[in-house]
């Protein structure tokens, strides 16, 4: 009897954990760099797409916001500018753009396009003027085609 429980005990744990594996996440996805290009490109156009609706938004609330938005997309949640309240367009499509191009074969001579498109969208949400963050949006859209150009 004890050893028949202690089967039927053994059967249930490995069904159950079974049951939670095939539940789990993404475990049939490898992290490829094929992948990696996929979600750094499909954030790149997000991030594009924002840029230039920061870049066209007559108010600077509008334009805030988007610029905001793109930084995000580029610093990813665990970046050190990453601010929340301006939402997070690019959430699900990876782990932000500084992070997901590092498996690119190229992606040295890019990082120095991404930081400063980073950097130049980073001034941007802190500038005063609406014509200030609309240019900088254009400037910031326009890096962001160069890396996304880059990676293809």
């Amino acid at each position: 009897m004890g050893r028949t429980m202690g089967l039927v005990l053994a059967a249930g744990l490995l069904l159950a954990a079974a049951t939670a594996w095939g539940q789990s996440g993404d475990y049939g996805s490898p992290s490829t760099p094929q992948a990696q290009a996929n979600k750094a490109q499909t954030q790149l156009a997000t991030a594009i797409t924002h840029a230039k609706n920061a870049a066209g938004s007559a108010a600077m609330a509008g334009a805030m916001s988007h610029l905001g938005h793109v930084l995000n997309c580029i610093e990813g949640t665990k970046g050190k500018n990453f601010n929340a309240s301006w939402g997070h367009v690019c959430q699900g499509q990876g782990d932000g753009i500084l992070t997901d191009i590092r498996m690119e074969r190229n992606a040295s001579g890019l990082m120095v396009v991404l930081e400063a498109a980073d950097q130049l969208a980073l001034s941007g949400v802190k500038a005063g003027s609406v014509a200030s963050v609309q240019n900088a949006a254009r400037g910031v859209a326009a890096l962001l085609q160069i890396v996304a150009d880059g990676i293809r």
